[in-house]
């Protein structure tokens, strides 16, 4: 089986057509997803640059947007759209959400060890472990698949299932972020704050025990929303009864309205961030992380798929795209606010964010080449 099985049925001249199709269109589409992001970027550093937004009005709009939009955000999703019967059938695409967190982190933890010479990948390997592991699970592989099959008639009848594929993966990634994730970066910060300044007083601080780790995974905002959208998704007919139809209705509807603000949120939070905009010197970091989140693990998974993962999880031919997809798209954005609101400096983190979306208009083209020619 190939990564794209469904185009099997179309003939060798027509398979090159697709594909310059498809390509065409996947650049089309993330240069537009790069540009609408960049704007609303660029309208947060306006803002922190003529003094609308003060430094202390940015950490403020870091904690709305982590401790309300957010969770919002995940409530809304996962009541929606996630029953028992979407998570069996997309239970392959649910089940490489997690391996492709395991081969991320472990691909982190690989660069840090290369990496000592740089400050960022000595000092702050939590940081570099969640950039290297937590991909943008939806607004953008929802964008490149419409722009994959919207560019051949023929497929557009896989678009709902390949949204479906897209959400399920997103439900268990924005868990695994707002658990293992905000542990990690919590970890990476506690050294710091015991040893101030200094790299040698850094690695003599006292680690978090276990029990503030688990802590920090569970008990936060975002969690909470997870766990609470799980439970009226999958639990009794009679507790969703209640946000659909009954007197819980408004709340439900409430919660969505809020969540619509998360994404303008966050981008505008990130743009007040980057102003004054950052120097970075530490150049091995920026590289050395965009090689590993969109060279790295799309080869690591594009040989999976390939070795007969694909065939032994049972993915359908949307979901082998999807998570194709899925491994060569850059870091969540979202990571650079769940630092800041850690209470660290995310100065680096943002700016490897935004090296990781441009090279990733290359990259990801080059990728998703790759996926086509792995077809029969």
């Amino acid at each position: 089986q190939g990564i794209v099985p469904f185009c099997g049925r179309l003939s060798h001249p027509c398979l090159l057509s697709f594909a310059a199709m498809a390509l065409a269109a996947v650049v089309g589409s993330a240069a537009h997803a790069m540009a609408v992001t960049f704007a609303m970027i660029a309208s947060g550093m306006l803002l922190r640059a003529s003094g609308v937004v003060s430094p202390a009005g940015q950490r403020e709009m870091s904690q709305v947007a982590v401790k309300l939009l957010l969770p919002a955000f995940n409530f809304s999703a996962l009541i929606a759209d996630v029953s028992w019967e979407r998570l069996q059938a997309c239970r392959g695409v649910a089940l490489f959400a997690v391996l492709h967190t395991a081969i991320g982190l472990s691909l982190g933890m690989l660069l840090c060890r290369m990496g000592k010479s740089s400050p960022f990948l000595r000092q702050h390997r939590g940081q570099v472990l969640v950039l290297c592991a937590f991909c943008n699970g939806t607004a953008m592989p929802l964008t490149l698949f419409r722009a994959l099959v919207s560019s051949t008639p023929e497929l557009k009848e896989v678009e709902a299932a390949g949204a479906l594929d897209i959400t399920i993966y997103g439900t268990v990634w924005r868990l695994l972020l707002w658990t293992v994730g905000i542990a990690l970066l919590e970890a990476d910060g506690a050294p710091e704050a015991a040893g101030g300044d200094s790299p040698s007083k850094a690695r003599r601080g006292p680690g978090p025990s276990p029990g503030a780790l688990l802590r920090a995974a569970l008990l936060n905002t975002n969690t909470a929303a997870a766990l609470g959208g799980f439970l009226v998704a999958l639990g009794p007919a009679s507790l969703r009864s209640l946000f659909f139809g009954g007197p819980l209705a408004f709340l439900r509807e409430a919660i969505a309205n809020v969540s619509k603000a998360s994404h303008p949120m966050l981008l505008l939070t990130l743009g007040a961030a980057l102003w004054p905009a950052p120097s970075c010197s530490d150049w091995q970091a920026v590289a050395g992380i965009c090689a590993v989140k969109l060279i790295g693990l799309p080869i690591v998974t594009f040989v999976l798929l390939q070795g007969g993962l694909a065939a032994a999880l049972h993915l359908s031919a949307t979901g082998a795209l999807t998570v194709a997809i899925e491994a060569c798209v850059p870091s969540a954005l979202q990571i650079s606010m769940m630092v800041q609101s850690t209470g660290r400096d995310s100065r680096t983190c943002t700016v490897v964010c935004f090296w990781q979306h441009i090279a990733a208009l290359l990259t990801m083209t080059a990728a998703l080449a790759v996926a086509l020619a792995g077809m029969p």
